[in-house]
């Protein structure tokens, strides 16, 4: 997403676009990619560094290409043109004119702006199938609906959406971290006993965006993308089951023991 961003901003091709990830041994300090904000808050700082540097480049390919003052320069593609047509020159052939002179861009992204909540919104609908007899759940379909602001890449956000909903179906159903009462050590500490989804467990999912392009969150459009599916994953799913019982389930995960549990009338505490 952020060499999409670079290139459309420097007029690139995406292929000639690398992003590198460094340390803070090698790069200023940043925020760790978490908490939905990497396309949302990096994606900014990066378009207006690429701007920045183009600023600079074409002012370079005006001087190498002896272009007149009143002539505008684009960039497309990694070439520079004179617009209307005309003189030509690539990113390649400039930067073997400059040498060792290595054209920057900086770029920032500032705070949001005051008094405004910056959020994601989402809607989700699960089907399920219970087994009065066993008390398995078996999720059958998610829908999804989310307004994440401007997509950049649909099917890198198409994928966040399912892996999110894939993350919240193993909340609801599968995953506990069982403690030792006495000493707290975990005691189901392997990926053996602790239960996750697997692709036997993963329903149809119909996962899409409202689309919307945010300008007040900032200058891309974009908002964060990345925890929104897994949070009403688990709830859609435990509505669902209860709908489908005539009795809420309301502890998770919502093991066959639990269920059965809640369907006879009895506490399901462990």
């Amino acid at each position: 997403v952020l060499a999409q961003i670079a290139a459309e901003a420097l007029g690139a091709a995406l292929a000639d676009v690398r992003v590198v990830i460094g340390d803070t041994e090698r790069t200023p300090y940043t925020g760790n990619s978490w908490g939905s904000m990497t396309t949302a808050s990096a994606g900014p700082a990066v378009r207006m560094a690429a701007e920045d540097a183009r600023r600079s480049l074409l002012a370079a390919a005006a001087q190498i290409m002896g272009t007149a003052p009143h002539v505008i320069l684009e960039a497309r593609d990694s070439v520079v043109r004179a617009a209307g047509g005309g003189a030509e020159l690539t990113f390649a052939k400039i930067a073997d004119a400059l040498g060792d002179v290595m054209i920057l861009g900086r770029g920032s992204r500032g705070p949001n702006p005051e008094r405004t909540a910056i959020m994601t919104f989402g809607v989700q609908f699960a089907e399920v199938e219970v087994d009065p007899g066993t008390g398995v759940v078996r999720v059958v379909r998610i829908v999804a609906a989310h307004d994440a602001g401007r997509i950049i890449n649909p099917t890198l956000a198409e994928s966040q959406l399912e892996g999110g909903i894939i993350q919240g179906l193993g909340y609801a159903l599968f995953e506990e971290r069982v403690l030792d009462r006495s000493s707290g050590v975990p005691l189901n500490p392997t990926m053996h006993d602790y239960k996750i989804p697997t692709m036997r467990d993963t329903p149809f999912i119909d996962a899409f965006f409202v689309p919307s392009s945010d300008t007040v969150a900032n200058h891309t459009g974009a908002r964060g993308l990345a925890e929104p599916p897994i949070i009403p994953t688990a709830p859609a799913i435990a509505n669902a089951v209860a709908d489908a019982l005539g009795v809420e389930v309301r502890e998770i995960p919502m093991t066959p023991w639990r269920v059965l549990a809640r369907r006879e009338g009895r506490g399901t505490r462990d």
